[in-house]
């Protein structure tokens, strides 16, 4: 899988940077500031949306579990 697409965005505060890959499905990764020691969290998805959402969600937890 490849990515052909590219976006960033900035969703309720943290940055999301999300792909479309080859295969038409999503990967988004999620941080609150774009710094190398960053907790990331990642999402999945056939939508986009959902792939967001799952980032983010998935960002949420890892910070709840390091603080």
């Amino acid at each position: 899988m490849e990515p052909i697409e590219r976006e960033l965005l900035k969703i309720r505060g943290k940055i999301v940077e999300l792909y479309r890959m080859d295969d038409n499905t999503y990967k988004a990764f999620a941080t609150e500031y774009l710094d190398d020691d960053e907790i990331v969290g990642v999402g999945e998805s056939d939508d986009r949306e959902s792939a967001i959402k799952l980032a983010l969600q998935d960002l949420y937890i890892e910070l709840k579990n390091t603080r």
